[in-house]
């Protein structure tokens, strides 16, 4: 009895194509010493092998075409070309074999062996992931600047004109200026723009710290914000699926706002930033927790930056948030987070689509329909509520 032995050899796992792992080499390319030339080379081989070659455990992917020839095509020369091939084998990308007078044949498995490939695929992966991870990281550091930067501008443009011979005023603004550009912040590279981070949170505490020696505020009056809703008879509305999650899926849910007759314009908002801490709901409290500096009072700012970072948490998209910018600013965002945030908890209404709130939230501030202390005395009412059910 004769046993035909099989050899198997690595194979792509199911749902990946030889397609797939081009676009993961180019990702990865710069960080595995593959230059664009010969990402170029590389991507070349692998897409004139059989894709089924990738797939099956039976087959290695080879690519056996005519050196001359394809070099040609390359725009390169066979010294060249060679010199590419002897440099993605040092790179354990290929494996060169050969017959002993150079040729390649396609039968007898002789060419460059692209199965190194897929051997190495979970680490390729695990390279882009945290790579992918870092750019995150990065953008938001640098959206974390941005918040940042846009408070600095807004509590200078609040200083009274007597301020600039303070020399404490003086100093924060010779400090404010020596800021990076933000289209310099990516190439300071992850420690000096933590750092820089780091010193321009110490200056924001500093203008803050300024303001509240004095008597005066930085912050935009809470009275100024439009009306959260027209009616207050109204308990359903119209609302958006976010257009991150799908631009051509457009759906009507209900939602119901935590309403009460609105006050009136003139009548300012009595919470602090304490104040709103103490309603929010547990997402914002657990980001102000995380971020908060030691002996150091909830400030404005803290509650914009940690409804900024609570975003993903609530599948919101970022690109909402600049969606909305220019109608309500940062601080009026911020509470519209902190109410939809505080509204997935209502004992009747839950809030199952925030990024769609969100989205008619901003809608209605655009419209100038959008009463926010309507919502945030509604809100500090429906905890008071539940403390004294207790």
């Amino acid at each position: 009895m004769t046993l035909t032995l099989i050899q198997t050899h690595p194979a792509l796992p199911d749902g990946w194509t030889k397609g797939a792992v081009m676009a993961l080499l180019s990702e990865v390319a710069p960080h595995i010493g593959l230059r664009p030339a010969r990402l170029a080379v590389l991507n070349y081989f692998i897409g004139r092998t059989c894709a089924s070659d990738w797939t099956s455990p039976h087959r290695e992917p080879v690519f056996f075409g005519a050196q001359d020839l394809a070099a040609v095509e390359l725009g390169k020369t066979p010294r060249q070309l060679r010199t590419d091939e002897a440099a993605l084998a040092r790179l354990g990308l290929i494996v060169k074999r050969v017959a002993a007078n150079g040729a390649r044949y396609g039968r007898a498995g002789l060419g460059l062996i692209l199965t190194p490939l897929i051997a190495r695929l979970d680490e390729f992966i695990g390279l882009r992931d945290r790579l992918r991870a870092e750019r995150r990281y990065l953008r938001a550091l640098k959206d974390l600047r941005s918040l940042r930067l846009r408070h600095m501008k807004r509590c200078i443009a609040a200083l009274p004109s007597s301020a600039i011979k303070d020399p404490e005023v003086a100093e924060i603004l010779v400090s404010f200026e020596e800021w990076p550009r933000s289209d310099a912040l990516s190439r300071l590279g992850l420690d000096r723009l933590t750092a820089h981070l780091q010193a321009s949170s110490d200056l924001c505490n500093s203008i803050d710290d300024w303001f509240e020696k004095h008597g005066l505020s930085s912050g935009e009056p809470a009275e100024n914000f439009r009306p959260f809703i027209q009616s207050t008879k109204e308990d359903s509305q119209n609302v958006e699926e976010p257009s991150a999650v799908d631009n051509s899926a457009k759906y009507e849910e209900n939602e119901k706002f935590e309403t009460q007759p609105s006050p009136s314009c003139s009548q300012p908002s009595t919470l602090t930033p304490e104040n709103l801490y103490e309603i929010a709901g547990d997402g914002l409290r657990m980001m102000l927790d995380a971020s908060r500096e030691q002996n150091r009072p909830i400030r404005e700012r803290h509650i914009i930056e940690a409804a900024w970072q609570l975003l993903p948490m609530l599948d919101i998209h970022l690109s909402v948030w600049f969606e909305g910018q220019n109608a309500l600013g940062d601080h009026g965002l911020a509470l519209c987070v902190l109410l939809v945030n505080a509204g997935r908890d209502h004992p009747t209404y839950p809030v199952r689509n925030p990024g769609g709130l969100m989205r008619e939230m901003i809608r209605r501030g655009k419209a100038g329909r959008l009463n926010i202390n309507a919502g945030l005395l509604s809100l500090k009412q429906r905890r008071m509520d539940v403390f004294l059910a207790k």
